[in-house]
């Protein structure tokens, strides 16, 4: 996710669960064949990074290609081509999911991709551009399958939706049923039940999550301990995870990109908070990451009940979780 997956949150979330595979931030490929200096913060491996999946973002393909044999000398795990990003700025470039209204360039550029590098490659896409057309759907699906495609990971919206309405996971149905490379299913995951049904109804090989990864970074963790179907409990310092986050922005960022990172990072996280809204509207106001942690810091001191939660773990479901604090978030 563009200025969300950075190195603090993907540090944070292996801390809390060590399994997650992680993904960088949407990198684009044009930067990356050119040697573009300010990428370096975002393509440098951390020790925590492991397995780390680069996502590239382009619409030509002998440049996407370029930057995926770049991108695949590091020890990451492999190079995801982005054919999901609805925001305006990409489709307008022909990249994200304008590519799925073209199947002939987007098979060029799987080629050239799978071409240029040994490790795994994979495609993040939206069901459609326009509209969900099940037979151009599959049709799609099964010529990145067949251009030697690792897998695929489905957010089933079609991309003029945006985030609107509910994910339609029967398209992960569909898609499971005719591909035979792995399934990973995203959207509308904001609960570790939700992960679980997802998966039991679709036979998706995994989930994705995106946003509530952000709001949760803990979210990785709860699922793992439904799915173990054994009984737990796990206590959290969310305060503590909120400073550390943004700590971790300023140690392994520069300067630069601080203001950036940490408030698209703060207008999720704020959400665990009862006065978010307020807390969020004080942080928007700085632009270095220290006043924004004494800003926190201050809201915790006066609000000391909020800085701890508590999940119960049993038969696979979670009870006495701490429930959202800010209804306008909710």
């Amino acid at each position: 996710m563009a200025e969300l997956s950075t190195p603090a949150l993907r540090h944070v979330i292996k801390e809390l669960y060590p399994e997650t595979v992680l993904y960088s931030e949407m990198l684009s490929a044009g930067a990356i064949a050119a040697g573009a200096p300010h990428n370096e913060p975002l393509v440098t491996l951390r020790e925590f990074d492991n397995p780390l999946i680069f996502q590239l973002v382009g619409a030509n393909p002998s440049v996407m290609a370029d930057a995926c044999a770049i991108l695949s000398e590091t020890k990451c795990y492999g190079v995801d081509i982005n054919m999901g990003c609805p925001n305006h700025d990409i489709v307008k470039k022909g990249q994200g999911a304008m590519l799925l209204t073209d199947i002939k360039k987007a098979r060029s550029i799987v080629r050239s991709c799978r071409k240029a590098t040994l490790k795994p490659l994979s495609v993040k896409m939206r069901s459609g551009y326009e509209g969900n057309d099940e037979s151009s759907f599959i049709d799609f699906i099964v010529m990145l399958e067949a251009e030697g495609v690792d897998f695929i990971t489905l957010h089933p919206r079609f991309a003029k939706l945006g985030f609107r309405r509910t994910a339609d996971w029967r398209l992960v149905a569909l898609a499971k049923r005719h591909l035979s490379i792995p399934v990973i299913g995203n959207g509308d995951i904001t609960t570790p039940e939700a992960a679980i049904i997802k998966i039991d109804e679709t036979g998706c090989d995994g989930v994705m999550i995106g946003r509530e990864a952000v709001t949760s970074p803990w979210i990785f963790r709860l699922i793992a301990d439904c799915m173990s179907g054994r009984s737990s409990s796990l206590e959290l310092d969310v305060r503590d995870i909120f400073l550390k986050t943004l700590g971790y922005m300023h140690k392994y960022l520069p300067e630069r990109l601080h203001r950036s990172r940490s408030h698209r990072f703060c207008a999720y996280y704020t959400r665990n908070v009862r006065y978010g809204h307020d807390l969020f509207t004080k942080i928007r106001r700085e632009s270095a990451i220290g006043p924004v942690m004494g800003i926190v810091e201050e809201y915790y001191d006066r609000n000391p009940e909020e800085a701890i939660r508590h999940y119960f773990i049993e038969g696979g479901c979670i009870s006495n979780e701490t429930p959202c604090l800010d209804p306008a978030f909710c």
